[in-house]
């Protein structure tokens, strides 16, 4: 059976991982703030943070059951990254014969399968760049929300520009008079938010276009992997770590100055957005990889870490995108 592929297909499982991360590490962070309470203990019951975890999953798999159109999807994406990440938070209890929670390789386990999920949708899509037809039929699935009312601007333009790349089959010039005919909407959230998220975003594309943003993401990159390395150290000096930590860390910082260094010169071999795609998988492996193994020896500190990732993995996105709009 063949399925029709979607073109933000790795955008929505980014966003499903990221809020799948953030979700262990905050969960974990406000679990030792708190002395780990048990919910239900005092009626002999425990009420594990696996079980809302389930409970999102279903919700996401219901909004994309029941509405038709991509709409749905980007809230599918951070709801099932949400309850994902409570899920699999867990593994070390039922990995272990004594429900383990605090199980040391379960950072590994976890990095594994998030990062399996990374690499599997970015190499799914490189496989095969997405063909006419596909292209078109993603169109047409932006015309479903325009049809009953609720298509934005952006996503409209995002459309047409997909048909600008399907060639010139009849479908398309048809598709291409429909769009340009349904009425646009706002996005459902108030209008000065909208304005202020639009005006923060377009500040931070007009900055990533300048000509040092490139040096700069490389040097703000290396950083974070150079402090992640360091802030490991110190608290080895300190007490004694778990060897799949460490090895977690080192490994993820190497990873992560490698694919900075590549991007760097692909800079001058390939262009630009090949060096900004490299920069964006040394901060989706620091995220995934260096923040998760850290968190096993220092909560704060791999929280406070993955902000600076989340800020960092926005400011390559935000390249990477303007890059996609643009003709090559």
């Amino acid at each position: 059976m063949d399925f029709v592929r979607s073109p933000k297909a790795v955008q929505h499982l980014t966003t499903f991982v990221v809020a799948a991360v953030t979700t262990i590490l905050l969960t974990r962070t406000l679990l030792a703030l708190t002395g780990y309470p048990q919910i239900g203990g005092g009626a002999g019951l425990h009420i594990a943070h696996v079980l809302p975890g389930g409970l999102l999953m279903l919700a996401a798999l219901l909004l994309q059951l029941a509405y038709l159109g991509p709409g749905p999807r980007p809230l599918a994406a951070v709801l099932g990254g949400i309850g994902f990440g409570l899920f699999i938070d867990e593994v070390g209890k039922f990995v272990t014969t004594d429900n383990d929670y605090f199980y040391e390789p379960a950072a590994a386990i976890m990095y594994g399968v998030l990062a399996a999920v990374v690499v599997a949708g970015h190499a799914w899509r490189r496989r095969r760049p997405l063909d006419a037809d596909e292209r078109v039929a993603a169109a047409a699935h932006a015309l479903v929300d325009g049809l009953a009312g609720r298509l934005p601007e952006r996503r409209r333009e995002e459309a047409l520009r997909s048909l600008a790349k399907a060639g010139d089959s009849p479908a398309a010039a048809e598709l291409r008079a429909l769009l340009a005919t349904v009425p646009t909407t706002s996005p459902g959230v108030p209008q000065h938010v909208q304005r202020a998220w639009a005006a923060l975003a377009a500040r931070v594309e007009r900055a990533s276009a300048a000509w040092w943003a490139l040096p700069l993401m490389g040097v703000l990159l290396a950083g974070q992997a150079v402090v992640s390395t360091f802030v490991l150290l110190e608290v080895w000096s300190r007490r004694a770590l778990h060897g799949v930590s460490v090895a977690g860390v080192l490994l993820g910082t190497a990873a992560s100055l490698l694919f900075v260094a590549a991007g760097l010169v692909q800079a001058r071999r390939r262009g630009r957005r090949a060096a900004v795609e490299s920069f964006q998988r040394s901060a989706l492996t620091s995220l995934l990889g260096t923040q998760v193994f850290l968190f096993a020896s220092s909560p704060l500190l791999a929280t406070g870490g993955l902000v600076v990732d989340l800020a960092l993995l926005g400011l390559v996105n935000s390249d990477l995108s303007r890059q996609r709009r643009e003709p090559r």
